[in-house]
C-alpha cells in the first residue's frame, strides 16, 4: 500500500471525527513550521485536497489524542523503482 493510499484510508476513518479547530490545535503544538502557509495546507490536508500523510497524522495526534492510528496506516519509505 502506497502512503498516498493510507491517507486516504486514515482520511476515512476520522474525517468525521476531526474537529472544526483540528487545524488550529495542531499549530499549536507547533507543527508545519516549515511552510509558507501552514493553516491554508493542513485545511488542504483535513478537506483532502493535498494527500499528506505526515500532515494528516499530525492533525490527527494534534486533534485526537485518544485516538489510536493503526500501525498499517503509518508512512513508511516509498520503494525505488529497483526494489519493486
Amino acid at each position: 500500500m502506497t502512503n498516498k493510499q493510507r491517507y486516504y484510508y486514515l482520511q476515512a476513518e476520522v474525517c468525521e471525527l476531526l474537529p472544526p479547530y483540528a487545524v488550529d490545535m495542531a499549530i499549536r503544538a507547533g507543527y508545519g513550521q516549515q511552510y509558507e502557509s501552514v493553516s491554508r495546507r493542513l485545511s488542504h490536508v483535513k478537506q483532502g485536497k493535498i494527500a499528506n500523510l505526515p500532515d494528516l497524522i499530525a492533525l490527527v495526534e494534534a486533534a485526537l489524542p485518544a485516538y489510536a492510528i493503526p500501525a498499517h496506516l503509518r508512512p513508511q519509505a516509498e520503494a525505488t523503482l529497483s526494489e519493486k
